[in-house]
């Protein structure tokens, strides 16, 4: 089993992070209980080359939708789950909306 995505739990440090790492970011929102969130996590998230591009590359952060409701709604988050990049300084790059296989998410990240 490859290591895990460390995904931080909160998004102002992890921008924090990111402009003090100068490392892009991503966020990932998502709805427990979603079942296309769920299979996301299953056969993505442990992909081994998913996992070394977003610890090595990127500042990784999971959160969960109705937790964060005031951010999904400034960031206009629609769906879950849905994957957004964003440059150190905090602005969105790259947005994509559901399921994305290992090679699809890692041509989102490039």
């Amino acid at each position: 089993m490859p290591e895990a995505i460390n995904w931080r739990p909160d998004w102002p440090a992890a921008l924090d992070e990111a402009q003090k790492s100068n490392l892009p970011l991503i966020l990932e929102i998502y709805l427990e209980g979603c079942p296309v969130c769920a299979r996301l996590a299953r056969e993505t998230h442990t992909d081994a080359g998913v996992v070394q591009a977003l610890n090595e590359r990127f500042i990784p952060v999971r959160l969960e939708a109705r937790e964060n409701l005031d951010l999904a709604h400034e960031l206009n988050v629609t769906a879950a789950p849905t994957t957004l990049r964003f440059s150190p300084e905090g602005k969105e790059t790259h947005r994509v909306e559901g399921f994305q296989s290992p090679e699809e998410y890692l041509t989102g990240l490039a």
